[in-house]
């Protein structure tokens, strides 16, 4: 059987794919336990400067795998479930690298939080996003409580969880739930063009800012606070002097080295 999370080098961008098609990529908790132990592993990377995530398939995630939501769950494997899946929205928000989500089809339920933790997502024209927690009976799960309202404002984001609707790619795109728009089978292609002009970015700032924004970073005094704590550090950077001498001798700037 193929590998549920698959990898897939492109110089300084991976790919991950979720690969159970025949399901629509939907999330198990094999899948899950394999993308955190994927995310982690390329978290401390220092060869991948930038991710896609995206769906085998036809679909990029369909959202929650229904099959085990018949029987009875026990309260602590839930609990371990759902810890797994932080795990993994902690790792695409708040982890070093930046992630762009090239979205192909449905991103329903889970499916849509993951996109929506990821940096840019880039989707095809035909995609299809809902968040559709309340159908089943359940809170918007994996970060959705804090990353829609994120991208769409909060009276949206409560609308969209209220109705549970489906939202095309073109009202992705007008709401914020998408970053950019391309022609179907033309998602993965245009993602890592996204995120290979990410990763030619300095990455220790990078990852500073993404920490700060998983953090917190919603006031004036939360930015403040995070440019006085790493500011001083980044001064300190090979990738900073290089720069800077760079500039001063009007010569183009070395590669970015996270040193």
């Amino acid at each position: 059987m193929s590998e549920l999370v698959q990898l897939q080098t492109f110089e300084a961008v991976t790919v991950v794919t979720l690969n159970a098609p025949a399901k629509r990529n939907a999330l198990s908790t094999d899948m899950l336990n394999l993308l955190v132990d994927r995310l982690s592993q390329l978290a401390g990377d220092e060869a991948c400067r930038a991710i896609v995530l995206t769906g085998a398939g036809e679909h990029f995630c369909a959202g929650g795998d229904v099959s085990p939501m018949t029987r009875e769950r026990p309260m602590l494997g839930s609990r371990q479930r759902i810890e797994s899946a932080h795990r993994v929205i902690r790792l695409l928000a708040g982890g070093p690298k930046p992630v762009v989500a090239a979205v192909e089809g449905f991103a329903f339920g889970a499916g849509l939080s993951l996109a929506a933790a990821c940096d840019t997502v880039v989707s095809s024209r035909s995609a299809k996003y809902a968040a559709v927690f309340t159908k089943v009976g359940l809170l918007p799960d994996m970060g959705a409580l804090w990353s829609i309202p994120q991208r769409v404002g909060m009276a949206e984001a409560r609308r969209l969880f209220f109705s549970a609707r489906t939202v095309l790619a073109e009202e992705a795109l007008a709401l914020g739930l998408a970053d950019q728009l391309v022609d179907t089978g033309q998602a993965l292609a245009a993602a890592l063009e996204v995120a290979r002009r990410y990763a030619a970015a300095a990455p220790l700032p990078v990852a500073m800012i993404k920490a700060a924004y998983a953090k917190g970073c919603t006031t004036l005094d939360e930015a403040l606070r995070a440019e006085v704590d790493t500011q001083p550090a980044l001064y300190l950077t090979q990738d900073h002097l290089g720069a800077v001498e760079a500039f001063r001798e009007k010569k183009p700037a070395p590669p970015f080295r996270g040193m």
